[in-house]
């Protein structure tokens, strides 16, 4: 791994670092929106990182998930927005098919549509049960394609993405919670 990092050129190492250090962070926050420009900007990073490795299709596919985070960004706003987020998750399934290259293709195509699917929702667990799904199938691929530095982000991702998701759903079910019903008890 070390050897790996020594070789790559500065803007690979930068854009690399900067998609893992957000794509880490993204789960963190609480807010759908914030949680959603967190990643645009984390996938800016991973645009740029497979741009200057060469990698267009990746690069591509990359900015086609910033338009469909934008879109998703406004879609609670505005109904065309919401078309167009959907519509970009067809477009990603379009240019996974057009460049298929077997397993590999249909872990990252399936990823990709889970993780487009929940930037489209507007409930917080919905949101972080389709990030944490298409998370899982990420890590997997980038295993199998030894892509490590987006490896160290999704397993980043998914494991804070786990814990904010454990820790929303303990706080709901305590706020849930009916209230105790007091118990008369005779006095002594």
């Amino acid at each position: 791994m070390t050897a790996f990092l020594l070789t790559q050129d500065a803007s690979v190492l930068l854009s690399g670092i900067g998609a893992v250090v957000l794509l880490t962070a993204a789960p963190a926050f609480r807010t759908r929106r914030t949680i959603l420009l967190t990643q645009l900007a984390a996938g800016a990073c991973f645009a740029a990182h497979y741009s200057f490795l060469g990698v267009t299709v990746a690069a591509a596919v990359n900015m086609l998930g910033l338009l469909q985070t934008g879109a998703a960004l406004f879609s609670t706003r505005n109904s065309t927005m919401t078309w167009l987020g959907y519509g970009l998750i067809v477009q990603m399934i379009l240019v996974c098919l057009a460049f298929w290259q077997g397993p590999i293709s249909a872990l990252s195509m399936i990823a990709m549509v889970l993780i487009a699917f929940g930037r489209m929702q507007s409930d917080q667990i919905r949101l972080r049960v389709l990030l944490l799904a298409g998370g899982s199938l990420w890590i997997l691929h980038d295993f199998l394609a030894e892509a490590w530095i987006a490896l160290a982000a999704d397993i980043g991702a998914f494991a804070l993405g786990s814990v904010a998701l454990a820790s929303l759903l303990v706080r709901i079910r305590i706020e849930w919670r009916p209230a105790m019903m007091a118990v008369n008890q005779p006095a002594v």
